[in-house]
């Protein structure tokens, strides 16, 4: 399985990528761009760039291996490689990118049928937490009103992804994020938190997916439907596109264990 994380710049995107592999060394790893400039200080290969030459990269773009690729001032080759991804997803890893939001839907295109992908924003709950990251980091004023710019489109952007997750605090987003990438290599269903009310039958047929959302809560352990379960079953029954809203604080609500549930989320269309 690949995640591609997206989010605005500052939101901490590779922060949360480089804890997960930090914890969790074993399950997950980094899903390397092709690119044909020079190896910088502090980098490795395979971290996050497999160093090609020219007439590698030109050669595997000509044999259609490249899914997308952009060529920047210097004219060096960045790239994504469907050879590399094959590679890779043979240590048995859930495989992580930080990638433009733009881009999201073109993994999904490209390569979903080599592996299941998960796109993840992660966001904040508004701009100037973004810009005073940025300027903590040492970006330029430049830099950071350019960024400020794409704010919106960013976040219009983030409607496609298959998960909202807010970025708070480092330790607990990295702890949901290994649990909703877990859910999903898993194919588990998400369970409903004490306060969220079995849906009906007829709830869920009447459920447009266009309108749906699910709210999802941390309880310290799991990850719990607290919102739009109607709209979650249908989504699991049909396959459609549904996004899961994470909250970034914990909700100690008990899980539901109801024998119902599980028949509705199995129930055919």
């Amino acid at each position: 399985m690949l995640c591609a994380f997206v989010g605005c710049a500052g939101v901490g995107k590779n922060t949360i990528i480089r804890e997960l592999i930090k914890q969790f060394p074993d399950k997950y790893g980094i899903f390397p761009t092709l690119t044909t400039r020079k190896m910088r200080e502090g980098e490795k290969e395979g971290d996050p760039y497999h160093f090609v030459t020219r007439e590698q990269f030109e050669a595997l773009l000509e044999a259609g291996e490249i899914y997308e690729y952009q060529q920047i001032h210097d004219g060096s080759y960045y790239g994504g490689s469907r050879q590399v991804l094959k590679k890779h997803l043979e240590s048995g890893k859930i495989l992580i990118k930080d990638i433009d939001v733009l881009d999201a839907e073109t993994y999904k295109r490209e390569l979903g049928s080599i592996t299941k992908i998960i796109s993840l924003f992660l966001c904040v709950d508004d701009v100037n937490t973004l810009l005073e990251r940025m300027r903590g980091r040492g970006d330029t004023e430049e830099s950071i009103q350019q960024r400020a710019k794409r704010f919106p489109m960013e976040m219009e952007m983030s409607r496609t992804c298959d998960y909202l997750v807010a970025n708070e605090d480092i330790q607990l987003t990295a702890r949901i994020v290994d649990l909703l990438l877990t859910n999903e290599a898993m194919n588990e269903n998400y369970m409903l938190s004490s306060g969220c009310v079995v849906p009906s039958e007829e709830d869920i047929l009447g459920c447009a997916d266009k309108d749906c959302r699910v709210e999802l809560c941390y309880n310290g352990k799991e990850l719990l439907i607290t919102e739009g379960a109607a709209g979650y079953a249908r989504s699991k029954r049909n396959g459609s596109f549904i996004q899961k809203h994470v909250a970034s604080q914990p909700d100690f609500s008990c899980l539901t264990k109801n024998e119902q549930w599980n028949i509705l989320l199995d129930k055919a269309e």
